[in-house]
């Protein structure tokens, strides 16, 4: 999977005092979300950029820039209206999950969103992952969003896929989030379980593909084998069908134009 869309480098920002909007205290993200935030950055689509801290031109374009420029056009309009808050650390406690400046004592979440002033404020901790790794966790955000405004005949589409899959008994997945729902229906479907499961195989099958089709807009992607993993031909077709629901960008690329010929 390649990108052929040449990028220029994002110009420095001067950020100043942003350290100063995070407490010593955590704030909920119900209640984070809903402060004034400046300066705002545009992204691709019309969405927003604000980070809670100093990052590198470097770390700005990999984190953010171009995953967002990554996303297909016809899969960011269905989106909607999209800020992305880069902060230290979210923080799961008991009263919610919060906005941290030191990594809390308890578990922590890589990204969360929420509903505000006709928004999706989509939160990304980076202080726990590396550049890279969090403009995936992007990715894999506007994955989730974006489900439940597929329509019923693009999930039939993805739902027959799998089933022709199950039925011709492939084995692996996209990743390990999707085998071990397709393991969990499986063991289901052995014990004369509920279609629920086959359900929520679906979904997480879907949720990762569909990240791992941005992912490899964004750049180039090793294929992975083995037992574990999804194999090519299966992957190729689900990818084909991706793109045709969600075309990539103009001067973007899914495949490696040598791999596409030789398939």
């Amino acid at each position: 999977m390649s990108s052929t869309l040449s990028r220029l480098p994002a110009p420095r920002r001067v950020i100043e005092g942003l350290m100063s909007t995070l407490q010593t205290e955590p704030i909920p993200v119900d209640d984070y979300v809903r402060e004034g935030f400046s300066p705002l950055s545009n992204l691709a689509h019309g969405w927003e950029l604000y980070t809670a801290l100093l990052l590198t031109p470097a770390e700005e374009r990999t984190m953010v820039r171009e995953p967002t420029d990554a996303v297909p056009e016809s899969l960011a309009t269905r989106v909607g209206k999209l800020r992305v808050i880069v902060v230290p650390y979210i923080g799961c406690f008991q009263s919610g999950d919060a906005v941290c400046s030191a990594k809390p004592s308890g578990e922590t979440h890589s990204a969360v969103w929420i509903e505000a002033d006709s928004r999706t404020n989509l939160v990304l901790a980076c202080r726990e992952l590396d550049a890279h790794d969090t403009g995936f966790e992007l990715l894999a955000s506007v994955a989730q969003l974006v489900i439940p405004k597929l329509t019923s005949g693009e999930r039939s589409t993805y739902t027959k896929m799998i089933e022709e899959e199950l039925h011709q008994r492939t084995p692996g997945e996209i990743d390990k989030e999707a085998l071990v729902a397709k393991e969990a229906y499986l063991e289901s479907r052995r014990r004369g379980g509920r279609t629920s499961q086959l359900e929520k195989y679906v979904e997480a099958s879907l949720v990762s593909t569909l990240a791992e089709y941005m992912h490899g807009l964004w750049h180039d992607v090793q294929i992975r084998v083995g037992l574990e993993h999804l194999p090519v031909p299966q992957l190729h077709r689900r990818m084909t069908a991706l793109a045709e629901i969600f075309p990539p960008n103009a001067g973007y690329e899914l495949f490696d134009r040598e791999l596409h010929s030789s398939s």
